[in-house]
């Protein structure tokens, strides 16, 4: 495994590259790192070439000069292609990580080749109503003690990705047509609705529901999730 340090015009960026074969990005949720895929890289690294990256602001990336921004991340991960002389990636997103991803296949869709989705929301009122109101007493915490303290602010605006900066519409994900695989707990912190709602929205999608599995399905039921994973990856090869 390789670990590097890739340049931006704010900041370096950090990953771990593993494997051989076609690319595979991983994305991972807010205030996470590349870590959350422990069950993914090595079984993922055996017939690809996986990119896991820390987001901005995560981990052993830098956060930069100006707030975060969904459009602001996905021009990293246009750097991160850039850097390593990629055309296009597919994706496992997870959290906000799938909201990212999401992101850069509506506005960057030559970018993506395929993506799976673990849950996933377009919209902060995707979230079961006690888990959003949660976000929002954390961002008003956060915003209190960020007056006092830069990591604090900074933690903040990581927090806000679940709220403000989630701006994603109904068209843009109507404009995605890449083959796209919606994933969820059947105890997730997503609504039911909500990712039904992104499953009718995006015509090329498939949607599969995970019984007796909450947020984290993929720490939960790795073999199963990899192994369902692989198998969409590879279908109409």
């Amino acid at each position: 495994m390789k670990a590097m340090y890739i340049p931006t015009e704010d900041g370096y960026l950090f990953c771990k590259t593993s494997g051989k074969g076609k690319p595979l990005l991983l994305l991972h949720g807010s205030e996470e790192n590349h870590e959350i895929f422990k069950y993914q890289v090595p079984y993922f690294n055996q017939t690809y070439h996986v990119i896991a990256l820390d987001s901005r602001g995560h981990g052993r990336s830098d956060h930069g000069r100006t707030p975060l921004s969904f459009e602001k991340m996905a021009k990293d991960i246009l750097s991160v292609l850039d850097y390593l002389k990629l055309e296009r990636v597919s994706i496992i997103g997870f959290s906000d990580g799938g909201n990212l991803a999401l992101y850069l296949a509506s506005h960057y869709p030559a970018k993506v080749e395929k993506m799976v989705l673990v849950g996933a929301n377009f919209k902060a009122n995707g979230l079961r109503k006690k888990d959003f109101l949660f976000v929002q007493c954390h961002y008003y915490y956060l915003n209190k003690l960020g007056k006092y303290s830069e990591r604090q602010r900074k933690r903040k605006e990581i927090i806000d990705l679940m709220w403000h900066q989630l701006d994603l519409t109904e068209e843009d994900l109507k404009k995605i047509t890449i083959p796209t695989l919606i994933v969820a707990g059947e105890q997730d912190v997503i609504k039911p609705q909500h990712t039904e709602q992104m499953h009718q929205l995006i015509n090329t999608s498939q949607k599969i529901i995970f019984p007796a599995a909450t947020h984290f399905l993929m720490l939960e039921k790795p073999a199963a999730f990899n192994s369902m994973a692989v198998r969409f990856f590879t279908a109409n090869k």
